[in-house]
């Protein structure tokens, strides 16, 4: 095959391997209505913002960021590239299109962070084969992120192509720091890593100090940059928008790195298995990339232990390991042809179920659950999931994905004297891709945009603010006009009956 050829089929693979999960809703996670939430607030109200629902007291994530996303400016400029363009068209368009137009900004992360990882390997070892890209993304829990609203792929691909460069280009510290720093302005807890990019740099033994100086500059200008937008914000320097939360690093370090390593419902080992195919081939490393590839890395997971909600909330896998992961995966292009193999196979294996069956369906059944007789399991869905071994989501979704798509009488199998507090979900509340859902006769997924126009609204007419609040609640009778929702909000916020519902 030609050179030509190879890069076109390599490419396909990669988009058809991305595509497959594709949802065609804007927004699934909190994440993500927050982050999109607040990209719509400049196309609507000509600025910035997202209207939080006022936290009670006693509310364990309230936050500083007032009238904005607690996760920053930053990630909300990454669907604004997709949503500006189609914008002045949503009318015509409508909110089904629309929705999945903004949903292409998941996508393309996940192609991003694909290519990002080819990089990297072939920083490590310049023959890898393009189709590594599509297998990396197959064959880790990145593939489940192709749908779902989370800005940690882009994180992911920035860190691996700044690696990549320090490994191929160590005379470009200030683009491979920069690069470093733009996943740290997105995930700021990335920040503890920036240390380890420093440290490869200087390894070059020819421009090793002036590497570290012009890197250590774009640093700093990066962390002046997200404290000036701090500032703008909350009023704090420090202060991103999530508040007193963000330095509650009370877990345990072994219970979290027992559940980011070796759990059955967080391991990045079962999640990704390509990671632990690197092992056999780290002492082939020079020493820039163990320190780009290991340390930088063990750095983040010994962090995310700590953290309060090591285990990522609800999503597929250990979702704040993901910006590691090309980092941790790339050195198993160098492992044993058939070591390599086995872990995309198996990585397809696990992770297929986590692209079929959405993440919350599991959740929810595992939370509803009773626990037996004297046993004392965590309160949370996602807590109970990823610290009760019997729950693990790869059994659960896979046994969801035999009964909802296979058409077989399977039963996920509880821990004895466990009963249901729910029905198991069906297929329509559980399988998650467009395709299969058109190919099962599944209704379609109602789009989001509308909802999320709503829900800031409602906020800011919580806060008092009822002109921005009439705009967003507008824009979403528009969009929407049998959402007897849109049509309350923007009552209240304008004082008169909205338009009447066809």
């Amino acid at each position: 095959m030609s050179p030509g050829r190879a890069r076109l089929a390599a490419a396909a693979l990669l988009v058809a391997v991305t595509a497959a999960p594709f949802i065609g809703r804007a927004v699934i996670s909190s994440d993500g209505l927050e982050v999109v939430g607040e990209t719509l607030g400049l196309l609507v109200n000509g600025e910035f913002s997202f209207g939080r629902i006022p936290p009670s007291a006693d509310d364990a994530m309230r936050t500083a960021a007032g009238a904005h996303s607690m996760y920053g400016l930053f990630p909300s400029l990454l669907p604004l590239a997709v949503l500006a363009p189609a914008w002045p068209f949503r009318l015509a368009l409508g909110a089904r299109a629309l929705d999945a137009i903004v949903a292409l900004t998941w996508w393309a992360g996940a192609c991003a962070a694909g290519l990002a990882f080819l990089a990297l390997a072939r920083a490590l070892s310049p023959q890898v084969s393009r189709l590594w890209a599509a297998a990396f993304v197959a064959g880790t829990f990145l593939w489940a992120y192709a749908a779902d609203s989370f800005f940690e792929p882009y994180a992911a691909a920035a860190l691996a192509l700044a690696a990549a460069l320090v490994l191929r280009s160590p005379a470009r510290p200030a683009v491979a720091a920069a690069l470093w720093a733009s996943a740290c302005l997105l995930k700021p807890l990335l920040w503890v890593t920036a240390p380890a990019v420093v440290l490869a740099l200087a390894l070059d033994r020819n421009r090793g100090v002036r590497n570290v100086v012009r890197a250590a500059a774009v640093f700093a200008g990066a962390l002046a940059l997200q404290g000036l937008v701090n500032v703008s914000r909350t009023g704090s320097f420090l202060e991103v928008g999530y508040g007193d939360v963000v330095l509650r690093f009370t877990s345990p370090i072994f219970h979290g790195l027992w559940g980011l390593l070796l759990s059955p419902g967080r391991s990045l080992f079962l999640y990704a298995p390509l990671c632990l195919a690197a092992l056999f081939a780290v002492r082939r490393l020079p020493a820039p990339a163990v320190v780009l590839c290991l340390v930088a890395p063990l750095i983040q997971v010994l962090v995310v232990a700590r953290w309060w909600t090591w285990e990522g909330g609800s999503a597929w896998g250990p979702r704040y390991l993901l910006p590691i992961l090309p980092l941790l995966a790339a050195p198993a292009v160098l492992a044993p042809r058939r070591v390599s193999a086995a872990a995309v196979a198996l990585g397809v294996v696990v992770n297929l179920g986590g692209v079929v069956i959405a993440a919350g369906s599991w959740i929810a059944y595992a939370e509803a659950l009773r626990p037996p007789a004297g046993a004392s399991w965590p309160a949370v869905g996602p807590v109970r999931v990823s610290e009760v071994a019997a729950l693990s989501p790869v059994k659960g979704h896979w046994a969801l994905l035999l009964r909802n798509v296979a058409g077989l009488e399977v039963r996920p199998s509880l821990p004895r004297g466990a009963s249901e507090g729910a029905p198991l979900p069906d297929a329509a509340e559980s399988v998650s891709p467009w395709m299969l859902r058109r190919a099962l006769g599944l209704p379609p997924i109602p789009p989001m945009i509308p909802r999320v126009l709503v829900r800031s609204a409602a906020g800011f007419l919580a806060r008092g603010d009822a002109s921005r609040a009439q705009r967003l609640a507008r824009e979403a009778a528009a969009l929407a006009p049998r959402d007897p929702d849109a049509r309350r909000v923007l009552e209240a916020a304008s004082g008169s009956p909205g338009p009447p519902i066809p």
